[in-house]
């Protein structure tokens, strides 16, 4: 099977390709091979040519496998509940001595699950109780509470003032509360471990998606229980770099041999010299939101969202 395909091709053997896709990873349920084909049929049938021309450009593999993470989930590229992005995959090569990346005209896929779809899924957690978010605004004060680890707020939170943070919590069917408040500096601050962070999409700081979806993925991680489904949400969201390849050339594998050859083994009685060991701490990344239309209600108190 070729890895890549034409547009035309891939609206034509869409059936094929879902089945032998399902074959190769021994998925032979025929109710998830009927959900697979329905939401790749959504991908692919509801998109304008200039999208399917990337669809097309997306590796297969990557590709089949974002359609099957969906399906997974049970989320739906034709009611929004789960957006495509294909990302463009260059590589590395040296000219004139300098690093140059350059488009190889492949993408690799990235499945992006709506904030509101996730809310749902939090909802059907069978430990959850009550879940909502919150948009704090100047003048709360927020508190955390050293002996409970909760947030408390103090003062009237009036929704025609600027906004200082978010803020969401989960009540578990004990009655455990689980929050956390993160303000807007925090947030951007947070957001920018991801190599695709977009300034813009937090140039807008009251009622955007953008700030509130990172609360509500960082409180999912302190929330008991959470399902195989909803975990692989929010894991398939936090990937790093992109596919990037360097190129290697002759010349550079003659200067590799001549780094080698430099470094000369001790003479007898001679020490070892003594290498230092780095730990390097690799800190998680979250992919870029992208942009989504909302529109959030704002109710009274803390301008809190309820579901």
């Amino acid at each position: 099977m070729s890895e890549l395909i034409k547009a035309e091709g891939l609206q034509r053997d869409f059936l094929q390709l879902s089945k032998q896709h399902l074959q190769l990873r021994a998925s032979d349920n025929p109710e998830f091979e009927k959900a697979f084909v329905k939401t790749f049929s959504d991908l692919i049938f509801s998109q304008n040519d200039e999208m399917l021309e990337k669809l097309a450009k997306t590796k297969l593999a990557s590709l089949l496998n974002a359609v099957f993470k969906a399906t997974e989930v049970g989320a739906s590229f034709a009611k929004k509940e789960v957006s495509f992005i294909p990302f463009e995959i260059f590589k590395k090569e040296k000219k004139n001595g300098a690093d140059v990346k350059s488009g190889t005209g492949e993408y690799e896929a990235l499945v992006i699950f709506d904030i509101n779809f996730q809310k749902q899924q939090i909802l059907k957690l069978k430990n959850c109780k009550r879940f909502f978010t919150a948009e704090i605004h100047e003048g709360v004060k927020v508190v955390s509470d050293l002996m409970t680890g909760n947030f408390a707020f103090e003062g009237s939170n009036d929704v025609t003032k600027p906004t200082i943070g978010y803020y969401a919590a989960f009540i578990s069917q004990d009655d455990q509360k689980y929050d956390l408040f993160m303000s807007c500096a925090e947030i951007v601050d947070r957001a920018k471990f991801s190599p695709n962070f977009k300034k813009d999409n937090y140039s807008k700081v009251s009622g955007s998606i953008h700030y509130e979806k990172i609360v509500v993925r960082n409180l999912i991680k302190i929330i008991p229980r959470v399902s195989e489904e909803l975990s692989s949400i929010l894991g398939y969201e936090e990937v790093g770099e992109y596919t990037e390849y360097e190129e290697v050339r002759e010349n550079r594998l003659e200067e590799a041999k001549k780094e080698l050859a430099a470094k000369k083994e001790p003479e007898k009685g001679e020490e070892k010299p003594f290498k230092k060991v780095v730990k390097v701490e690799m800190q998680e990344s979250e992919t870029a939101e992208k942009a989504e239309k909302t529109a959030p209600e704002k109710a009274a108190g803390f301008d809190t969202k309820f579901f």
